[in-house]
């Protein structure tokens, strides 16, 4: 078995190394040979991904983070097996009739930089990020891991179990677009119990929470304006400002009538536009996201999101191209899988864990 301090080292080179959705090719490759040490023949990489399901992967970012792993000693075989797609899962069959279990751990990272400051203690302790703009903010290095010690667990346990056991190592968690790909390759169709996990950043340290509550409905999209560049000193008025429409379009989003007394939620996270000071900009690029408690209302916000967006493209006379870079539909946990976690944590709660109940609605 795996000793605690190997736990930690394996999360720290995760942590020390994260990887973006469609692009953890050094995370696969860690997770399969690490699983392939405990004797196991994982599937990976388009094995484990339906391609028609793909949403919100940039092929250039693909390329770009393949070229990165080779250069951080990935073999060459080993990434052309991938099939440039990423993503792991270990099938235990026992051999003794029984229910299907599916266990789900994410892999990838947030878009963010990590503080490179002293007090910071990945920093402090050299195990901070190395890819710029990349970060585990999330806990998915943690949500890995222990996946991996899950899994030298039953391999060593397995002599104690019947059915069939799935542990599935999902790609590109945020922006909620692995979950379907994985699902459209069949590997679920026959599984009884699935089982997630998470890391609770506002539980206290050592609780376990078996009902995590409600999940909101959520729809991630892509906007692409397209204007007309032109000189804003000598000739603004042959120009199509796609940055004011943009910008309109982010503001009329944020302007959406939510339904009272329902849970929605909505952000523009990104918006990039124009190319210099002086040319009326011709291009500009948004990324947004829509939540509500239940398909209806996610559906609700999504609609009226787009067609603030298409409103606010017409009125600076502009082209936009909208995509749906993700999506998840809402999710209540199922009160028996409930009272089976209940069980499986009482059995293994000590005088510094505790259980606590959620009900309210989790926004992931």
């Amino acid at each position: 078995m795996l000793t605690e301090n190997e736990l930690i080292k394996f999360r720290r080179e995760l942590h020390s190394y994260p990887e973006t959705g469609w692009c953890e090719f050094v995370t696969t490759h860690k997770i399969v040979e690490k699983l392939r040490s405990f004797g196991l023949d994982p599937i990976y990489g388009r094995q484990v991904i339906n391609p028609e399901f793909v949403a919100g992967r940039n092929p250039a970012k693909v390329e770009e983070a393949k070229k990165a792993a080779l250069e951080k000693g990935v073999p060459p075989e080993f990434i052309e097996s991938m099939q440039d797609y990423t993503g792991v899962a270990a099938i235990f069959e026992t051999g003794r009739p029984g229910p299907v279990l599916a266990i789900r751990f994410d892999m990838d990272c947030v878009d963010v930089d990590e503080a490179h400051e002293a007090g910071h203690r990945p920093f402090d302790e050299g195990w901070a990020s190395t890819n710029p703009g990349h970060m585990h903010s999330c806990g998915h290095d943690g949500h890995a891991t222990m996946g991996i010690a899950v899994c030298n667990w039953i391999q060593e346990n397995l002599d104690q179990f019947c059915g069939t056991i799935k542990v599935v190592f999902q790609p590109a968690e945020e922006g909620v677009r692995g979950a379907r790909p994985m699902t459209e390759t069949g590997i679920f169709d026959d599984v009884d119990f699935f089982f997630g996990n998470h890391l609770g950043f506002n539980l206290p340290t050592g609780t376990i929470s078996p009902e995590p509550g409600v999940f909101l409905a959520s729809t991630k999209l892509d906007a692409t304006f397209t204007g007309l560049a032109a000189h804003s000193g000598a000739d603004p008025q042959k120009g199509k400002n796609a940055l004011l429409a943009g910008a309109a379009a982010a503001l009329a989003v944020h302007g959406i009538t939510r339904p009272i007394g329902e849970v929605t939620a909505l952000n523009v996270g990104t918006l990039v536009a124009g190319q210099g000071r002086n040319v009326v900009a011709p291009n500009a690029f948004m990324q947004l996201e829509v939540r509500g408690e239940t398909e209806e209302l996610n559906a609700y916000m999504r609609d009226q999101a787009i067609r603030k967006i298409k409103a606010s493209a017409d009125m600076y006379d502009c082209q936009v191209d909208i995509v749906k870079a993700g999506e998840a539909t809402e999710f209540k946990p199922d009160q028996e899988a409930i009272e089976l976690a209940y069980i499986a944590a009482r059995n293994v709660t000590t005088e510094d864990l505790s259980l606590i109940h959620i009900s309210e609605p989790t926004r992931p």
